[in-house]
């Protein structure tokens, strides 16, 4: 079973990510001298997030809960990679959209693993320890990103995104290779019962 504290750590990663968003489009704006443009920024995030969160809430899966958080983690990363590349607002509005589409199934997965692992009578506390981290990421990516971009450049704080989508995807191999491990004891349990 996958355990709560990969989880939490997941949702700080992923904070991190939209922490540094957060930033970056305001920097890319005001780089461009058009500082109304870091809500297209923002916006592209929340569309693409909300529109996956739509569809993939509607969706069955025979898929164990542990490998689909694997792929949504590995996707977030590799959809995070690309702002190495990102010139201007209109491109990390891409590279956002695209990014916000796996931002949603993972935290989706991470709630509903949630629910499967804590007690029911501790079901909300495990869930603000999830949202808790999500803030706390949020935060520290600001702030990291912040640091990055007035000490490094405008360009700078796209480690830290980065760094956040590395995160994310060591958070979900983790808590899939530790499902696996457990699943495999239990068959090898039962198998010698």
């Amino acid at each position: 079973m996958i355990g709560l504290q990969l989880l939490i750590v997941l949702m700080i990663a992923l904070g991190v990510i939209v922490g540094s968003v957060d930033i970056l489009s305001v920097t890319l704006a005001q780089l461009q001298q058009q500082p109304a443009m870091a809500s297209l920024v923002l916006s592209a995030y929340a569309v693409g997030s909300c529109a996956m969160g739509l569809v993939f809430g509607g969706l069955t899966f025979n898929t164990p809960l542990s490998r689909l958080l694997f792929l949504s983690g590995l996707m977030t990363f590799l959809s995070i990679v690309p702002m190495w590349w990102v010139v201007g607002v209109y491109s990390l509005s891409v590279v956002v959209f695209i990014s916000g589409l796996f931002f949603a199934p993972t935290m989706i997965i991470a709630m509903t693993l949630v629910e499967r692992i804590v007690p029911r009578n501790k079901l909300t506390e495990g869930m603000t320890w999830l949202l808790a981290g999500l803030n706390i990421g949020v935060a520290i990516g600001a702030m990291l990103t912040g640091k990055m971009v007035d000490t490094y450049g405008p360009y700078a704080g796209y480690a830290v995104a980065i760094s956040g989508g590395v995160l994310v995807f060591i958070s979900t191999w983790l808590s899939y290779l530790r499902d696996k491990t457990q699943q495999k004891m239990a068959v090898e349990c039962e198998e010698y019962h």
